[in-house]
């Protein structure tokens, strides 16, 4: 490891100065850029190393909330420094878990399905050093367009040599013409993406029930209510673990402080309510690492007791992997 010494401190320091006060000297113009780089972030969770994948954005309109008052989370908001137009900035992230002897992707971002802010789950794994011909085995917490969007290009399959694995009950809802025809308006297209996914990945699909141990170190999570499988999954690795809990609690300047607030996404509101109450309390109790999709990226932290809720402590940035 590197010290810097004093010497070294104010040298560099006296030659900054002397920079800065030569007479005369120009500032080069430059174009502001226009976005971000391609955005992963790596952490080891023991021997597995995990790298999030940023697919981008969606904004969350206050007027999507239930159980929580309109003018709390304005208020919420404004706490929490966002801007004050009406909606809620949200990242959505996918995990690519590297087990040493196995590539296994969590979600795979939204493709062209939740507009032109998201979609570069493929740039950012490309970022990162890898190939969807890499994927051995694809977890899906849920099959709403932003976790499975990617696993589609013009409705062929993406990864040609991955494993979809998918709660039964997740499946079997989203694949259900019947259901597709008793959803609301804004959803019911989602139904045709998972249908799209299953005629794809045919005879690539397993379905899991409950707490199954999908993979070595890696057991399902029941997280019911925002859809009617959603799984968190939660990784193994030597005496440490991650859960990565998808979508049961997602918009970390609501959610942890009135964990009642659900959204019109939600599927049984009711459900994913007392998901979430037990969730939290558990994390926190336990100090449990975790990720989900839609916290601040690059998402990884753990819940902390606040009151009588809770509060949000992102993990600090890991310089050495």
């Amino acid at each position: 490891m590197t010290e810097i010494t004093r010497r070294q401190m104010f040298g560099t320091a006296a030659a900054a100065a002397a920079a800065v006060s030569v007479p005369g000297m120009a500032s080069a113009a430059a174009p502001l850029a226009t976005g971000q780089a391609p955005g992963f972030y790596r952490r080891k969770v023991a021997d597995a190393q995990i790298t999030a994948l940023l697919d981008g954005y969606i904004d969350v309109a206050h007027g999507f909330w239930t159980g929580i008052e309109q003018a709390t989370v304005e208020d919420l908001a404004a706490a929490a420094g966002l801007p004050d137009n009406g909606s809620i900035r949200i990242g959505v992230t996918s995990y690519l878990i590297n087990q040493g002897d196995r590539l296994v992707l969590v979600d795979t971002g939204s493709a062209d399905l939740f507009g032109p802010t998201a979609g570069k789950f493929l740039s950012a794994l490309a970022a990162a050093g890898h190939t969807p011909e890499q994927v051995d085995d694809i977890l899906v917490t849920h099959m709403h367009p932003d976790h499975i969007g990617a696993l589609l290009e013009n409705g062929a399959a993406v990864f040609p040599n991955a494993q979809i694995h998918v709660a039964g009950l997740e499946f079997d809802y989203w694949t259900s013409t019947s259901e597709q025809s008793k959803a609301p308006d804004f959803a019911r297209s989602w139904f045709d993406a998972a249908i799209s996914v299953r005629k794809a990945y045919d005879g690539r699909i397993n379905l899991f029930s409950k707490e199954a141990a999908v993979l070595p170190g890696i057991t399902a999570v029941p997280l019911y209510g925002h859809t009617p499988g959603h799984s968190g999954f939660r990784l193994s690795s030597g005496n440490e673990d991650l859960l990565i809990w998808g979508d049961a609690c997602g918009v970390a300047s609501v959610q942890f402080a009135h964990p009642e607030a659900g959204l019109a996404f939600d599927v049984d509101g009711a459900a994913g309510k007392k998901t979430r109450a037990g969730l939290l309390d558990m994390a926190a109790g336990d100090g449990l690492l975790v990720a989900s999709a839609h916290l601040p990226f690059p998402t990884f932290g753990r819940v902390l007791r606040s009151g009588e809720a809770y509060a949000w402590q992102p993990d600090e940035y890991r310089f050495d992997l």
